[in-house]
């Protein structure tokens, strides 16, 4: 049996240890990427605020957030935002979502020097406005869990309280992730090699004419009668219509190739250099 008075300040020191762990809880100002229409905005920080809330993060509402990321990009104006907002952390969110595409990119601050902790980023060529959102989602979770673990906590980030490592700060701030590598798309989905494939098939037809009426040219024509008798009105003259043809269909087929090979979304595809003198060819066909 305990005391009474054993027991009360059993519950004190209880109180206090709980109390401590609710202050140090980390707190997170999110700063919604700038431009676009409102509603893909509001999905985009819903989006976020689910994740961060999911690991336990304490999300500023947006009442309380008197600047966005166009006025305040700096990281001692940011500074200044994460303390009048009392918050541990600002979560930059940037990019946009167009014509079936987006681009994202993430940057978690320290809420005490406007320092970047740790960025994120990713793009899609043909996305849908929900896989957009997705990936608000798993980024954000993926960013804050990363920035936990490089700060040597797998359960809590440390309070303002705590100053961040100036080595880590200055690393992740001078070298921030770099931008995964765009995705490329198929080749039926690429307007500029199905142009080039199409140019090709017309200079098919412009030498098949030609050569048509250069085989031609000289054949007697409007004949009568057969035999001795035979008589022609007059012979075809085709040459210069069928040089003209071979001429452009030449044209055609060597815009239609380079069109084809050089205009794939492709970053490995075949290059030109040209240099003093010197033409190089590199990359694969």
């Amino acid at each position: 049996m305990l005391r009474p008075g054993f027991s009360g300040v059993l519950i004190a020191v209880l109180a206090a240890v709980w109390g401590g762990r609710a202050v140090a809880a980390p707190r997170v100002v999110l700063l919604e990427m700038a431009g676009g229409a409102r509603d893909v905005r509001q999905e985009v920080r819903a989006s976020a605020e689910q994740a961060l809330r999911a690991l336990g993060v304490e999300v500023v509402p947006q009442s309380q957030v008197k600047t966005s990321l166009d006025d305040c990009n700096i990281p001692s104006c940011l500074a200044e935002l994460g303390r009048q907002a009392g918050a541990s952390h600002i979560l930059e969110i940037q990019g946009s979502y167009v014509n079936e595409s987006y681009n994202l990119r993430l940057d978690l601050r320290d809420g005490e020097t406007g320092r970047i902790l740790g960025s994120d980023a990713k793009e899609c060529e043909i996305c849908s406005a929900r896989d957009f959102y997705r990936a608000v989602k798993d980024r954000s979770a993926a960013l804050w869990t990363r920035v936990v673990r490089e700060q040597g906590s797998a359960e809590s980030v440390p309070s303002q309280a705590v100053p961040v490592t100036p080595a880590r700060s200055d690393v992740t701030e001078a070298n921030p992730a770099p931008s995964p590598a765009k995705p490329g798309r198929s080749f039926w989905r690429q307007p500029l090699p199905l142009f080039g494939l199409g140019l090709t098939a017309g200079a098919g037809v412009l030498l098949g004419f030609g050569a048509y009426y250069l085989a031609v040219d000289g054949d007697p024509a409007d004949c009568k009668g057969a035999g001795v008798d035979k008589f022609c009105a007059f012979k075809r003259s085709t040459a210069d219509l069928g040089w003209g043809l071979l001429a452009g269909g030449g044209a055609a087929l060597l815009g239609g190739v380079a069109i084809l090979i050089w205009g794939r979304d492709d970053p490995d595809g075949p290059a030109i250099s040209l240099g003093p003198g010197t033409v190089t060819l590199s990359g694969s066909f």
